[in-house]
This record gives C-alpha cells, sequence and structure tokens, in this order.
C-alpha cells in the first residue's frame, strides 16, 4: 500500500522474521511510525537497530509499547552517543515521539511532524502488529488521506 499525503510518501511495511523487511526502508529523509504491539523487546530492538542504520529521521511509536518502543529508540541514541568507541548513528537528530491514539499518531507523523534539519520526503509505518490492526492502521489512513483532498 502507497499513496501521497502531504506530499510524502506513504508506505506500509509490515514486520516478519521470514522476510527481509530492511530493504524496503528509505535510506534518508524519512519518518518512521513504529506500531508495536505484544511484541518481543528483542524484535523492537533489531528493527531500531535497522531503522537508525537507515537514517531514519523521526520515529513515531503508535500501538500497545508505543511508549516502551519509544524509550527503547531514545535508550538506543543515549548508547551510541556514550559509547566509547562511537556507533552509527546520523548526522541529524533523530526526532521521537509516541501516542496512545492510533489516529492522533497517524495524524501527527502525516501532518504535524517537521525537521529543520531535513525534509520529511517518506512516512513509512512499520506494523509490528496483527492482521486485525494493519486494517485499523490503513482505515486511520485513508482517513488522513480523505481530508488532506479536501
Amino acid at each position: 500500500m502507497e499513496g501521497i499525503i502531504n506530499n510524502r510518501l506513504v508506505k506500509l511495511v509490515e514486520y516478519s522474521t521470514e522476510n527481509n523487511w530492511s530493504d524496503q526502508l528509505p535510506n534518508k529523509d524519512w519518518l518512521c511510525i513504529l506500531v508495536a504491539n505484544d511484541m518481543p523487546r528483542r524484535y523492537i530492538d533489531e528493527v531500531i537497530s535497522k531503522i537508525i542504520a537507515k537514517d531514519v529521521g523521526y520515529v513515531c511509536a503508535i500501538g500497545n509499547q508505543a511508549e516502551l518502543a519509544h524509550d527503547l529508540v531514545d535508550e538506543e541514541i543515549s548508547f551510541r552517543y556514550a559509547e566509547i568507541e562511537k556507533t552509527y548513528l546520523p548526522n541529524h537528530t533523530i526526532v521521537t515521539t509516541w501516542h496512545n491514539d492510533y489516529e492522533d499518531g497517524i495524524w501527527f507523523a502525516l501532518l504535524a511532524a517537521d525537521s529543520e534539519e531535513f525534509k520529511i520526503k517518506e512516512v513509512v509505518i512499520f506494523a509490528m502488529i496483527d492482521g486485525h490492526e494493519t486494517k485499523r492502521v490503513k482505515a486511520c489512513l485513508e482517513k488522513k488521506k480523505m481530508k488532506s483532498q479536501i
């Protein structure tokens, strides 16, 4: 699923331990809506490591584990800054937010999130959720798409 909302390419990437999902991520100028529900921490840590390696600029966490995912991103960034032997961080500041409500989080990511350090050209909804919640995310997206065309 792809589309344009607020002059940004928006696409959905679904997490799977069986597929190479990281190849579907952009390499710069992007925002990640990280949707996490009931996932083991090791999977969330893997995603965080890979999105940082792909120069994510903004991470908006939503879902049942939104606060945890947000905190884990911030922890990883802090850890990388504090390391004696520096590990990779992009040249820009990675901004993080978390939202309890799906619709509010998606609205914020698509229409309000911005950076002075780079232009957000793509928004990837990274779904670490089951199929039922995927329908919920798609419904929120359709609502935003319709509103942005008015």
